[in-house]
């Protein structure tokens, strides 16, 4: 009996790395239209909804305190 289950660490990564992207991008878009940083107004669990339900970066960083262009 194998009690370790056959995991694959590719799908973590596509989400891990894609969610990095995520919230890369909002700090850069906050760091472009405003003084706000990001770690100050949301904690990754937050930012992480909205990445899940599909947010562009640019709606999530405007309605965080930025204006976008």
């Amino acid at each position: 009996m194998n009690l370790l289950h056959k995991t694959s660490a590719i799908p973590f990564y596509k989400i891990h790395s894609g969610f990095v992207a995520f919230k890369n991008r909002i700090r850069e878009v906050l760091g472009a239209t405003s003084e706000i940083n990001l770690d100050d107004v949301m904690n990754d669990d937050d930012l992480y909804s909205f990445y899940r339900n599909g947010e562009s970066a640019d709606f999530v960083a405007a309605a965080i305190g930025g204006s976008v262009d």
